[in-house]
């Protein structure tokens, strides 16, 4: 089950996180939000994107759009959104579930810098219908992440 991994990254790392099922889907920023009854600013987007070689989950606020181009200056190479299938194969998690933590370590985490304003925000749980529930400047605190501004 992918909720597991996140329960027990929270756990590991002692934050008071927390793991809010869902009465329905949460794919969409839009299902969250009025599920949450929170603007879409406080939902975050994990994109697995694809550049070379490497694997990139990249975190940003819901109610923004990713600009490639900021991206491509990190990567160094033209980045793709990975499709569907792979974003499954590459984290364990399906396109929508996608947690900014309990990621394979290949993965490397960017966050966009805006997220930092917010002491709460929600994102990926690991599944559909699961959504966590974190603090934006912890996980900076102790994952260190790349913040840089990624938004259009």
């Amino acid at each position: 089950m992918p909720v597991e991994p996140v329960a027990e990254w929270i756990r590991e790392y002692g934050v008071r996180w927390k793991l809010i099922r869902a009465s329905g889907r949460t794919t969409t920023v839009d299902d969250a939000a009025r599920f949450l009854g929170v603007d879409r600013s406080r939902i975050v987007k994990t994109l697995i994107v694809v550049a070379g070689g490497e694997v990139y989950a990249v975190v940003i606020p819901g109610d923004k759009r990713l600009d490639m181009r900021k991206l491509a200056n990190i990567t160094g190479v033209k980045p793709r959104l990975a499709r569907p299938e792979e974003v499954a194969e590459k984290t364990g998690y399906p396109v929508g579930g996608v947690p900014p933590i309990a990621l394979p370590n290949n993965v490397k985490l960017v966050i966009d810098e805006s997220l930092l304003r917010h002491d709460k925000v929600y994102g990926g749980g690991g599944e559909d219908g699961v959504l966590l529930e974190f603090n934006p400047k912890e996980l900076v605190e102790l994952v260190k992440p790349l913040v840089t501004k990624l938004t259009k």
